[in-house]
């Protein structure tokens, strides 16, 4: 997103209002200074030396300009973690609140004029992109899951099919049908097993984002507390450590989320195929 920003800002830079008037004064200096006119002051390499100057001066500035970064970073951040795309209530509610919680603590940091804490806040406030990052990632997972019909499906009918096929293998006395049953059985096991820990990594994945959350809520109020008594920058140290953690944390049980519904889905397309056989 940094890079993304940086680009935007450019690209801001050399097509603002100002930067063409500088070029379009350059382009039409140089051109009359080409047909050598004697009212015309300056050769054309003088005007072209200004082009380059003036253009050089508002990249400068505009790439120096702080208030403008933090507005590209704010509505490209806006845009990137858009609460519109979640369709559960609750998420778009958990996620915004989140957001909430970013603005608030980049507002106090910015607020903070303590040089000996510059460097702790300025880490702590590049890490609160990956931290929502991680928050967004969980609640696209989770409104994924909410949502998806054939896991809910799934979790309905997988285990009776199999209390199903189990009766069906302790009827069958032999041959080759019980060799199918058997297999057939170790499948739907193996979807429920799978279906079973994707229901679980889910509930902890809702129980780890109602943390991160309150650890947020945590991180704004030390950071407001922040003051001359920290100038050792220890409590500055200690929350950034946990924000490591809870980036870590989200970052964890998003693998693990992503590692299991990549799972069911293959799991519930080899027992679909086999229940069809």
């Amino acid at each position: 997103m940094k890079k993304q920003i940086q680009k935007a800002v450019l690209s801001y830079a050399v097509f603002r209002p100002e930067s063409a008037v500088v070029i379009a004064i350059t382009i039409i200096f140089v051109g009359l200074s080409l047909l050598n006119l004697s009212w015309l002051p300056g050769k054309w390499w003088l005007w072209l030396l200004f082009g380059l100057v003036g253009e050089a001066l508002i990249l400068l500035t505009t790439l120096r300009d702080e208030d403008l970064y933090k507005q590209v970073m704010d509505q490209m951040f806006r845009r990137e973690f858009d609460v519109k795309k979640l369709r559960s209530p609750d998420l778009r509610q958990k996620l915004s609140k989140a957001l909430e919680y970013r603005d608030l603590i980049v507002k106090e940091i910015e607020r903070e004029e303590d040089s000996v804490l510059d460097d702790h806040l300025s880490n702590m406030a590049r890490g609160l992109e990956d931290w929502i990052a991680q928050v967004y990632r969980l609640a696209q997972g989770l409104d994924v899951y909410q949502h998806d019909t054939v896991i809910a499906r799934d979790m309905e009918t997988v285990p009776k099919e199999l209390a199903e096929f189990e009766k069906l293998r302790h009827d069958e006395k032999g041959g080759s049908v019980r060799e199918e049953l058997e297999k057939t059985i170790a499948i739907k096991q193996s979807q429920w097993n799978t279906l079973k820990n994707l229901r679980d990594t889910m509930a902890k994945a809702q129980l780890q984002l109602e943390n991160t959350l309150a650890a947020m809520s945590t991180v704004y109020t030390q950071v407001v507390l922040l003051g001359a008594k920290d100038v050792d920058s220890s409590r500055a140290r200690r929350l950034q450590q946990d924000m490591t953690e809870q980036i870590s944390a989200l970052e964890d049980i998003g693998a693990t989320m992503d590692e299991v519904y990549q799972m069911s889905s293959k799991l519930e397309y080899r027992g679909g195929t086999h229940a069809d056989e």
